[in-house]
């Protein structure tokens, strides 16, 4: 039995062989006649590696035709560093309204702590933004392949920018810190009871008179922060450094930003390989930007905000979609 299975075995090798040649010459004249037509209707067949310059700042990309009249970008963008000064006033307030004493506290301090506190604190903001990119790109006119509608979405970290303090403000707001935890040690409803009943050193008591007399020195002279804005209501709104001696804040977006834009572009060499392109849009970034203190303060809540902070919250709330315009020069393989 073994033998005649052999046998047929041999007999039919020749039918097989036949077969599979067939099939593989099958298989190789469709994937032929795929590619020839992927060719004819510039289907994945080329690819273009990108550089960009624009308002997303400095980009990289690649990008390939799905159909002759239709091509899929990705790509990612960063922000240079590139810091932006801005300077707020120190100002003393009591019972919520400013009362122009600064210059008794900065006298103050100075001779109890040798740290000057500085009538401005400046502050340095600067962009955060990191972004990654899905576009497709439609060619709608037949007989011009140059003008093109794109649509497609952004997506990053929620943070745009940061502003905090300049490292030369560190002393100052350490001086700042001392006061405010000094003033609210001597507001305090047991402060007169605490220095009577517990000795500042060793068995050294603190004279009665003299702690009343410095508690109405510091009353009187008021609380101090660095003037932002007011409050609606008219009270002012002083930030404090926070417990490691900064002031910051942060501006937020939405992290799915969709895109809509048009572009114009072409060849910048005889063989097409090299090619350059404009393209203009917006991005939704889910309306204006919401600015927030380390303390939690949203600034966008504020009125009569103070210096170049004034300017660009007023020019973020004209702006409820980010513009973006990029030059774009690519090479294709």
């Amino acid at each position: 039995m073994i033998r005649k299975a052999f046998l047929l075995l041999i007999a039919t090798l020749p039918f097989l062989t036949i077969q599979a040649q067939t099939q593989d010459t099958f298989v190789s004249s469709n994937l032929k006649g795929l590619a020839d037509k992927m060719n004819r209707h510039n289907v994945l067949n080329t690819v273009e590696i990108g550089a960009n310059i624009g308002t997303t700042g400095l980009g990289l990309e690649i990008a390939t035709p799905v159909t002759d009249w239709v091509k899929v970008r990705a790509g990612v963008d960063f922000m240079p560093e590139f810091k932006i000064p801005m300077h707020f006033g120190m100002e003393s307030f009591t019972d919520g309204a400013i009362n122009n004493k600064f210059d008794r506290i900065q006298e103050m301090m100075y001779n109890l702590t040798g740290f000057n506190i500085d009538k401005e604190v400046k502050m340095e903001s600067k962009p955060t933004m990191t972004t990654f990119r899905c576009l497709i790109d439609v060619y709608p006119f037949k007989q011009n392949r140059h003008w093109h509608l794109t649509a497609g979405f952004f997506v990053g970290g929620s943070s745009m920018g940061t502003s905090i303090n300049a490292l030369s403000e560190m002393p100052s707001l350490l001086a700042l810190n001392m006061y405010d935890r000094m003033y609210k040690r001597v507001s305090s409803e047991d402060y007169l009871e605490s220095v009577i009943d517990e000795p500042i050193y060793g068995d050294i008591y603190l004279d009665p008179e003299i702690a009343l007399e410095f508690q109405e020195k510091v009353l009187s002279m008021g609380e101090l922060g660095i003037h932002v804005g007011d409050h609606k209501d008219g009270t002012p709104y002083l930030m404090l450094p926070d417990k490691d001696g900064t002031v910051r804040a942060k501006a937020k977006v939405h992290r799915f930003r969709p895109y809509v834009g048009f572009g114009y572009g072409g060849a910048l060499s005889s063989d097409g390989k090299w090619q350059a392109s404009f393209d203009a849009g917006v991005q939704f970034w889910g309306g204006v930007p919401e600015v927030t203190t380390h303390d939690g303060t949203v600034l966008n809540d504020l009125i009569n905000l103070r210096g170049k902070l004034k300017d660009y919250m007023g020019f973020m709330k004209c702006l409820p979609v980010y513009p973006s315009i990029a030059f774009r020069i690519s090479y294709r393989f």
